[in-house]
């Protein structure tokens, strides 16, 4: 799987893609690598390449959101205005990422800021998805007490 094949960036003009392949990073991290804590400044976005990321959110218990299908993006606090991870990100597996900075990508945006928009409204769609997954999930448990 190429970059420019994940939905996320798919259609992007060449020669931007160009920029952003160069910007990038593949990182092969093994299972229980932590690639970024809640609460941190979001300085990267993140694509899956295999395996399994969790975004593991702690308040009390425990709750966790496996992603598991190649070309997922993760780390989309990265992409707003004063970002901090809502969730952290940690491998359930040994797993594969792609590694995109966001003061270089923003950079690349600022030269073209018609595909900044393109992935902006792309963000939206990613949310959106994510958002309707979590709510699919959550009224799907067996609740013990009435709310």
């Amino acid at each position: 799987m190429t970059l420019n094949e994940t939905e996320f960036f798919k259609g992007i003009d060449p020669e931007v893609m160009d920029k952003i392949t160069a910007i990038y990073s593949v990182e092969d991290c093994p299972r229980e690598t932590v690639l970024f804590d809640k609460g941190e400044d979001a300085k990267f976005i993140f694509i899956l390449k295999e395996g399994t990321v969790n975004l593991v959110i702690k308040n009390g218990g425990t709750f966790a959101i496996p992603l598991s299908n190649p070309g997922e993006v993760f780390g989309l606090s990265s992409l707003v205005e004063g970002g901090v991870y809502i969730a952290s990100g940690v491998c359930a597996t040994d797993s594969k990422v792609v590694r995109i900075e966001r003061d270089r990508l923003n950079e690349i945006f600022a030269q073209h800021p018609d595909v900044g928009l393109v992935l902006v409204k792309r963000l939206g769609a990613v949310l959106t998805e994510k958002l309707s997954r979590l709510y699919r999930d959550l009224f799907s448990c067996s609740w013990s007490e009435p709310l």
